[in-house]
């Protein structure tokens, strides 16, 4: 495990894991169930689920969501249309709500498209266990203030947290 992981571990407890609010957006079922058992591994206790592009923002509006794990979904409302949804929102308690995007686009494009629609952290399939904890763990330890702008508006593109970026994760390296 790296120093980074390592410090990221001594920096959230299991009780921070317990009170986080999960939002799932998966529309395969394996792939959902492989998701919360994942976050179910960790202690994450409030788990909520949506198939469709719909589902979540009803969810995001029903609960409390502290992060989203959204899939890159079918049309009419895919993934990256529920991000802008959430980054436009009138609701500025949703706009703020840091999105993990999972996706099977690895092409440069599509990863600046993600970007450029609001998305926190990028999560490529086929994915480990342990680089999604690193992405969950990313947003929880090192928060990114929320840019407003006619033009766009999602997480800040440069950390200010006094901390070098993140190149590779040690478990993307593999």
């Amino acid at each position: 495990m790296s120093q980074e992981a390592e410090n990221h571990r001594k920096e959230i407890g299991p009780e921070t894991y317990a009170q986080l609010g999960v939002l799932v957006v998966e529309d395969t079922l394996y792939m959902a169930n492989m998701l919360r058992s994942i976050l179910n591994g960790l202690g994450v206790k409030n788990i909520v689920s949506a198939r469709t592009g719909e589902d979540a923002l009803a969810a995001l509006m029903r609960g409390k969501i502290d992060i989203a794990i959204m899939d890159d979904l079918e049309p009419p409302l895919d993934g990256l249309s529920v991000v802008r949804a959430v980054r436009t929102a009138e609701e500025s308690n949703l706009n703020d709500i840091p999105v993990i995007y999972v996706t099977t686009r690895r092409e440069r494009g599509s990863i600046i498209e993600a970007r450029d629609a609001g998305v926190t952290e990028i999560l490529s399939k086929p994915f480990s266990a342990q680089q999604l904890i690193d992405r969950i763990e990313t947003v929880l330890t090192r928060p990114r203030a929320t840019v407003r702008s006619p033009a766009f508006t999602g997480p800040d593109r440069r950390r200010r947290d006094g901390k070098a970026p993140v190149k590779r994760r040690e478990s993307d390296r593999s």
